[in-house]
């Protein structure tokens, strides 16, 4: 199934889309959702920049890898909370689910071009409520989405995306932390 023909009946049926989206687990549908967010990242982040081709290449690719192995380790850790609770989930399955949801980060790359094409409005003090707003976003579809595909509660499928968000942004924390420290050392 394309990703056009997906979301179209996502709007019509959500319950069927998730259940064909499920079982199909298009590795292009959800590529197509991690560079989306990769989109979204970069253009958050870099809008106005002027940055040269070969520059917003080389970010893309890099955001485009780690969106990748973000996605990856989620849905382990997410598949592990789950079968630890009894719950029958395939990785593959939550990694397309993860992916899909990539495109609810393409609400950053609106929020960038309003904010490069108002600079007046000095926009740029919102944007950690726009990041926190689009991760509220992105949670809620995941656990929308987890409820309806495995019949558990709230509660539990909030529970299964922490528990493999913590740990994935805890680590990106530290390799940040890591990266600028090496940086300093440089120079």
């Amino acid at each position: 199934m394309n990703l056009l023909k997906t979301y179209f009946l996502y709007i019509k049926n959500p319950n069927e889309a998730l259940r064909v989206m499920l079982r199909e687990r298009s590795l292009k549908q959800a590529c197509a959702g991690y560079f989306a967010a990769t989109l979204g990242w970069v253009l958050f982040f870099n809008i106005g920049d002027g940055l040269s081709v070969p520059v917003l290449i080389l970010k893309l690719a890099a955001v485009f890898a780690a969106e990748l192995t973000a996605g990856y380790f989620i849905a382990s850790l997410c598949g592990l909370f789950l079968d630890f609770s009894r719950i029958k989930v395939s990785p593959a399955e939550l990694f397309c689910l993860v992916g899909s949801a990539g495109f609810i980060k393409g609400l950053l790359i609106a929020f960038a071009l309003v904010s490069a094409a108002v600079p007046a409005a000095k926009l740029g003090w919102l944007a950690p409520l726009a990041l926190a707003f689009v991760c509220a976003l992105q949670l809620g579809y995941l656990t929308r989405a987890l409820k309806r595909s495995c019949a558990i509660g709230t509660g539990r499928a909030i529970g299964a995306w922490l528990f493999g968000f913590l740990p994935v942004c805890a680590a990106l924390l530290l390799a940040g932390i890591f990266v600028i420290w090496t940086i300093s050392l440089l120079f």
